[in-house]
């Protein structure tokens, strides 16, 4: 079964004053406008997709429009800077996309259509012999081994197939590996479920939820060039899951654990302490709710960060798989921006040029955090020199391009 390829209305994030956005009767803006629809309506079912009527484009990235299916039952067409989507989008060029993402950012591919040559003109022919029938072979069976180890840190439900609807068969605790046995995409929806068997017994597990060593690739389950996780003793908290959730990655660690930067260096773009978290403060020492909204928007607090640090790591420094899948979602050549948040200590001034895997700073509990652990966020730029953290959240990116976990 697929999943539906749907959209919901995102509308210009760094100008929040817009609270709705024009709907056009065709994919450009020299089509009337028949309705206008409110930022953050969501689950609306793509129709169709087609490139910007007028060949508008932004740094030479042609806009998209997409049509929508309203809940009203009337449909209209919205541009894709203005929209995130999420859902199977192979039938409009787009893949299966995940997690909601910033549609613009991704890269559509335009079916053609071949056309269909004329049948030839029958030629009657004396009858050939028939060759000897070659002998079927078995395909080559697969010769990797990859090890998934559970990383949460307290544990995480195995299952008796590929699903959350399938039975739990066992906890499995932090610290538990086994060998990867297959990869299954679940039914009906967007993430792989890995198998394996732990002390004799058969389990499956999603695979967000493990971390790897080996062959990943053969499973189709990840890449084996990407960075290594930045903190060696860890565990997995929760992952990124866009704009208006999660914007990053979470991983628990003990106070001081330390932090270290990719195995290419890196340059580091700030280095920033927060005047209200000395001491390794965060708002529950001021008796602050978590994501309280004042804080948030407070610039002691470095707007919920706590102590932080940004590395810049320029395009020609990513793995060889990253550099692929930025060029196929239309950002070829940018730069990444890394920002290590919630730190507890920072080692490292603005300006620094980092040696591969150089310590930043440590892990801690500073600002909008319930405990200790590190907030992994990353941005991208087509600017090398960018110091600008806000503007560059238009290019808001899940950790899982660049690093491992």
């Amino acid at each position: 079964m697929k999943t539906l390829f749907a959209a919901t209305i995102r509308g210009i994030l760094e100008n929040p004053a817009i609270t709705e956005i024009n709907i056009r009767s065709g994919p450009g803006t020299s089509f009337s406008l028949v309705s206008k629809a409110p930022v953050g309506v969501s689950g609306l079912p793509v129709l169709a997709v087609r490139a910007d009527n007028d060949g508008r484009h932004f740094q030479n990235k042609l806009y998209q429009w997409l049509q929508l299916q309203f809940p009203d039952g009337q449909s209209g067409w919205a541009r894709d800077d203005l929209i995130e989507v999420q859902g199977d989008g192979t039938a409009f060029g787009y893949g299966l996309v995940h997690v909601r993402t910033f549609a613009f950012l991704l890269k559509r591919v335009e079916s053609v259509a071949v056309p269909v040559p004329a049948p030839p003109v029958p030629v009657v022919a004396a009858p050939l012999p028939t060759p000897a029938a070659a002998p079927i072979r078995a395909p080559a069976a697969v010769s990797a081994t990859c090890t998934a180890y559970i990383n949460m840190r307290d544990g995480l439900n195995a299952r008796s197939g590929p699903g959350i609807t399938f039975a739990q068969v066992m906890r499995a605790a932090r610290g538990m590996s086994f060998t990867v046995q297959e990869a299954r995409l679940e039914a009906g929806g967007t993430f792989k479920w890995v198998r394996g068997s732990i002390s004799g017994q058969s389990i499956w597990i999603r695979e967000d939820l493990l971390c790897f060593e080996g062959d990943v690739e053969a499973f189709g389950l990840g890449k084996n060039d990407t960075y290594p996780a930045p903190m060696q003793q860890r565990w997995w908290v929760r992952g990124f899951t866009g704009l208006d959730g999660h914007w990053g990655w979470d991983f628990g660690a003990a106070t001081g654990e330390p932090i270290y930067a990719g195995p290419q260096g890196g340059l580091v773009i700030a280095s920033v302490e927060c005047s209200k978290c000395t001491g390794g403060r965060s708002f529950k020492h001021y008796g602050l709710q978590l994501s309280d909204p004042s804080a948030l928007n407070d610039p002691a607090w470095n707007f919920g960060y706590g102590h932080y640090v940004i590395v810049r790591y320029l395009n020609d420094q990513l793995p060889v798989s990253t550099r692929s899948w930025l060029s196929q979602n239309g950002l070829g050549g940018v730069h990444l921006f890394a920002m290590y948040a919630h730190l507890n200590s920072r080692v490292v001034s603005a300006g620094q040029t980092l040696s591969s895997r150089a310590i930043i700073g440590t892990c801690g509990d500073t600002g909008n955090s319930e405990a200790t652990h590190l907030h992994l966020e990353l941005r991208a730029s087509l600017n090398p020199n960018d110091t600008n953290w806000a503007t560059m959240k238009r290019h808001l990116l899940d950790p899982v391009i660049l690093f491992g976990h």
